[in-house]
């Protein structure tokens, strides 16, 4: 099987998407690798990104893989499929992945498209993803919510069948890398401190987040908010800057996945709130990738009752929260041990599913099935 990746990264950050994608690439190398050795000689992994990836950049090391810099994604793909003969091209981008279809059609056949977000109500997206849906071999989406909402809306359309869309509609979850080495643990007698992790976003309410931990740090002065970002939107920087010399906040600024891994632990409580007030409440974006890294770790994580929360966290979910009192409230309350224990079995057992190479083995059945009926 001959697989061409692509992501139309910028750079290599350790931030939600480019995490994914490679967490994504390295789970997979990791089942060749598992592979018989006559078995993986039948493997040819390729992936094309427009910089330069060098083998253990961010911790992240491939037996298997081959990166390639492009300064341009869609020519470069189709011409070296014809070189190679790929079975399938993997594609996270819409714009790369429209071109590509648009440039040379056939190639629909083989291209497997990772559809991160889309919105209902914009005709351009939506007309894009509509044209990628029916030039590709698969769709994957992050969410089921979010699978389940755009396969509604193509059953609408009467184009096709509802078995030819369960077939061509797949989720691909966000996941995380498993820790590798000693368990983690908070230090004996170290106050629980919040912790905010990822890209700072208007809508993912870092003053909610703050003015919470002036209300805890009034009867828990010791209690920290802990923020850990790679990058703030451009037009969110001055405010964000502000909020980040709060008293109670610590800015810690960038930090490798497997630091924040460390970080989370110490900390003890996540924090992962998102404020959608767009028309179309769109739900992929309706859950964030730190929720994930939290329950993978058994870390109790406060965050907001939206359509993807509910369904990675349960309906009855004790945890969600909505404002800065909801989070005050619930910090006393986890720091009762017992129910702090219950709460981290309970999302961990709840995260074990989103562990990557327990999350992958769906994308690696779909890929079986595929290549069989290529053949």
């Amino acid at each position: 099987m001959r697989i061409c990746f692509s992501c139309n990264l910028i750079e290599f950050k350790p931030k939600g998407n480019v995490l994914q994608f490679f967490i994504l690439l390295r789970s997979v190398d990791r089942i060749v690798t598992k592979l018989g050795a006559s078995e993986r000689k039948r493997y040819v992994l390729d992936c094309v990104l427009p910089f330069q990836f060098r083998n253990g950049t961010g911790g992240f090391t491939f037996e298997h893989v081959r990166f390639h810099k492009s300064d341009d994604l869609v020519n470069d793909i189709i011409s070296r499929d014809q070189k190679h003969k790929y079975d399938f091209l993997f594609i996270r981008g819409r714009n790369e992945a429209f071109h590509l279809v648009e440039k040379k059609p056939a190639l629909g056949k083989k291209l497997l498209y990772l559809a991160v977000q889309y919105n209902l109500r914009d005709p351009y997206i939506m007309g894009r993803l509509d044209h990628i849906f029916q030039h590709s071999r698969v769709v994957f989406f992050q969410t089921e919510p979010n699978a389940d909402r755009y396969r509604r809306y193509q059953l609408s359309k009467a184009k096709y069948s509802a078995q030819e869309l369960q077939r061509k509609i797949q989720v691909l979850p966000q996941f995380v890398e498993p820790h590798d080495g000693e368990p983690l643990t908070r230090l004996p007698g170290e106050p629980l401190h919040l912790i905010w992790a990822g890209v700072i976003r208007p809508r993912y309410g870092l003053a909610v987040a703050t003015k919470a931990i002036r209300l805890i740090r009034k009867r828990y002065p010791k209690a920290k908010l802990r923020v850990l970002y790679p990058s703030i939107v451009g037009s969110y920087q001055k405010k964000a800057r502000i909020l980040l010399r709060t008293s109670g906040v610590a800015d810690h600024g960038q930090k490798s996945m497997w630091t924040t891994q460390k970080m989370i632990v110490q900390s003890g409580i996540g924090i992962a709130l998102l404020y959608d007030d767009t028309p179309d409440q769109n739900p992929s974006h309706s859950y964030l990738s730190r929720i994930i890294e939290c329950m993978a770790l058994g870390v109790p994580v406060l965050t907001t009752k939206t359509i993807g929360n509910l369904a990675l966290l349960g309906e009855h979910y004790p945890l969600f929260v909505q404002d800065a009192h909801d989070i005050a409230f619930h910090y006393e309350k986890l720091r009762d041990p017992a129910y702090y224990q219950d709460m981290s079995q309970y999302v961990r057992a709840r995260g074990e599913r989103f562990l990557a190479d327990n999350a992958v083995q769906p994308f690696w059945r779909v890929l079986q099935s595929e290549y069989r009926q290529r053949k």
